[in-house]
C-alpha cells in the first residue's frame, strides 16, 4: 500500500483523537516499517489493517465504522495531497466514470508499483448507477467512505445499497448508488 494512505491515517488520528493515541496505535501494532511512512513508498498491506484494528480497539469503535469514517476522511486528504486534480469534475458521477482512465492511470504514471483498486461505474439514470469494486485488499468499507467523501466534496448526498460483497464470497463488491 502506498505511504500516502498511511500518512492520511496518521492525520485522521491526529485530527480526530490525539498524538498520544497515534503513538499508542503505533506501539500496539508491531510494524515492520517501525511506523515511519513516506508518501511515495510502498508498504505491506497488513500494516494498515493492524493500525486500523488497533485504533478502533483503543477508541472502542466497531472496525467497519472506523474504516468508513477513514474512507470519508481519505477523499479530502487525497484531494489536498494527492497528485490528481479532482476539482475538474462537476459531480461524483463524472469522477466515477473517469476514475480508472484518468485518476488511477495518473497515479500509476507517478507510482508504477502502486496497486490501485479497480472501480467501474455504470450510470443507470442521471442520478444513479451501479458501482463495482475489485481489490485484493477487500477494503470495500473504505471504498464506501471514499464515495461519501467524494459526494460531500461535490455538495451531494449519496445513498448506497451494497448488493454484492467480497466478504460474502463474491469476486467483487457492487453497490447501487443514488446521488442527490
Amino acid at each position: 500500500m502506498q505511504g500516502i494512505i498511511f500518512n492520511a491515517l496518521e492525520e485522521f488520528v491526529l485530527e480526530n483523537a490525539s498524538m498520544e493515541v497515534w503513538n499508542q496505535v503505533l506501539d500496539d501494532s508491531e510494524l515492520a516499517s517501525g511506523g515511519i511512512y513516506t508518501a511515495g513508498a510502498v508498504y505491506d498491506d497488513s500494516e494498515v489493517l493492524k493500525l486500523a484494528t488497533s485504533l478502533c480497539r483503543i477508541l472502542k469503535l466497531p472496525i467497519n465504522d472506523g474504516l468508513k469514517l477513514f474512507g470519508t476522511f481519505l477523499f479530502g486528504f487525497l484531494l489536498k495531497n494527492g497528485p490528481i486534480e479532482i476539482q475538474v469534475y462537476k459531480n461524483t458521477q463524472a469522477l466515477l466514470v473517469e476514475l480508472e482512465s484518468v485518476v488511477h492511470r495518473n497515479v500509476k504514471r507517478l507510482h508504477p508499483d502502486a496497486y490501485t483498486p479497480l472501480f467501474e461505474y455504470i450510470p443507470t439514470t442521471r442520478q444513479s448507477g451501479e458501482l463495482t469494486y475489485y481489490s485484493k485488499r477487500k477494503l470495500c468499507i473504505v471504498a464506501e467512505g471514499l464515495l461519501t467523501g467524494a459526494a460531500n466534496n461535490y455538495h451531494q448526498t449519496v445513498s448506497v445499497e451494497h448488493t454484492e460483497c467480497m466478504h460474502d464470497g463474491f469476486e467483487r463488491c457492487k453497490w447501487n448508488v443514488t446521488f442527490s
